[in-house]
């Protein structure tokens, strides 16, 4: 029997790209020689802009990733060392169920097993879960854990049946079924949240995925933290998978601080303003488009200068929160000429670089 990926609307780059994709883990992405931007230009902003990328860093002077107001990392550590001025989110992978799944065509669906979380270097170890409840109650564990909240980690694994697990050594082997292995550290002081990246694609209902949001945004916010909430497209053909649809997706946005609207090359319309039109209807089908809750993910790797123009003219006429940048590949860093400066520049001042 053959195992067909799901493709359109998955971003298993977008884990790579946090880590810097084809670089050595824990590497900067640069193009070299003189950087375009700087921590000055973070003062220019005048909307928010993030980065899915360790923080910058008093141990460190170069730093690829400016012109920022905050940062999401899987590497607690690099929170825990980051210089002050903006955000630092601790970037939360969504575990999913590894039980089998059929498409409406009755073929088996692969899905890759999940991502464990950690305080240093990106694990290379993956996690797999027998159910979605037991996915669920480890993400709700994960991140129990890292907002400093002990006794309710282990409530969240001992309602799912998972066995909890503090980080092991790098090379260790990869564990058993439903064993949630928690990042050996916490949340600094002043870390403002927790980004969940969420991109299940395990057959769960659109019941299922709202009580869940509620849930995992109440225990973020609880600890008086912000919630951030990443996904794929509203209207990617894979969110049927995810329990994401116009009947929720005004909900979930009200339930985050900020949610992503994500503008990416292979979008369903491959255009991108069309691709903005469709999911924000898909958002205002359940009431008030609250564009202060947005954040537009923009691709670097494959998109226009058009695109960003459009992009920034987006964020201001329906006063979006912001953007933040996914890499897809691209390097970010080096000289103001290379195209995907060019397009952060216009998105977040208005001009070329």
């Amino acid at each position: 029997m053959t195992a067909l990926p799901i493709k359109n609307g998955v971003r298993v780059a977008l884990v790579l790209a946090a880590f810097g994709l084809g670089q050595p883990l824990g590497a900067a992405i640069s193009l070299g020689g003189p950087a375009c931007f700087s921590a000055q230009d973070n003062r220019k902003l005048s909307f928010e802009v993030l980065q899915q990328a360790p923080p910058p860093s008093s141990a460190k002077r170069k730093y690829d990733f400016y012109p920022l107001t905050g940062a999401a990392s899987m590497q607690l550590g690099t929170l825990r060392s980051a210089v002050p001025g903006f955000a630092g989110y601790y970037f939360q992978w969504g575990n999913r169920s590894n039980a089998p799944l059929r498409n409406p065509h009755g073929k088996l669906l692969a899905r890759k097993l999940n991502l464990q979380s950690g305080a240093g270097l990106p694990r290379r170890q993956r996690t797999s879960f027998s159910s979605i409840d037991r996915a669920n109650g480890c993400t709700l564990a994960q991140t129990a854990h890292v907002l400093g909240l002990p006794r309710a980690s282990r409530a969240y694994a001992q309602s799912a049946g998972i066995a909890l697990v503090v980080e092991p050594p790098a090379d260790a082997p990869v564990g058993p079924e439903d064993v949630c292995v928690l990042a050996n550290g916490r949340l600094p002081r002043s870390g403002a949240g927790v980004l969940l990246d969420y991109e299940t694609h395990d057959g769960r209902t659109v019941a299922q995925t709202t009580a869940f949001l509620r849930e995992y945004s109440a225990l973020v916010h609880k600890s008086g933290r912000k919630a951030i909430l990443l996904i794929n497209p509203f209207d990617a053909p894979t969110q049927r998978y995810n329990g994401i649809s116009a009947e929720n997706a005004n909900a979930i946005v009200a339930m985050f601080d900020r949610t992503t609207l994500f503008l990416w090359s292979r979008s369903v319309q491959l255009d991108i303003a069309a691709s903005y039109q469709s999911q924000k209807a898909i958002i205002a089908q359940g009431g008030r488009f609250d564009g202060a809750r947005i954040l537009i993910d923009f691709e670097l790797a494959n998109t226009s200068l058009d695109d960003a123009r459009l992009v920034r003219s987006l964020i201001l006429s329906d006063k979006l929160a912001g953007v933040i940048f996914w890499r897809n590949g691209a390097q970010q860093g080096g000289t103001c000429n290379s195209l995907v400066n060019q397009k952060i520049a216009l998105i977040a001042f208005g001009k070329p670089a």
